[in-house]
């Protein structure tokens, strides 16, 4: 279940960056992660296994690959 919803998330960043909000969306999700207090370094094995979210770090690297392909 953790892999779909991490499916998921990947997919709507990709959906947010190609209507133009790639850098709005990383501001937020660095405010969210210090909101939370979340550290965003993990094992990537761990975290696969363990988290129903992709890590900040993930989503970080997924959507400047993403805004790559779109310039």
């Amino acid at each position: 279940m953790n892999v779909l919803s991490r499916l998921f998330e990947f997919q709507a960043d990709s959906f947010a960056t190609d209507l133009g909000y790639g850098t709005n969306l990383k501001s937020s999700l660095i405010k969210l992660n210090k909101d939370n207090l979340g550290f965003p370094i993990s094992d990537p094995l761990y975290s696969a296994w363990h988290y129903s979210h992709p890590t900040l770090l993930q989503r970080m690297h997924a959507i400047d690959d993403e805004m790559k392909k779109s310039s």
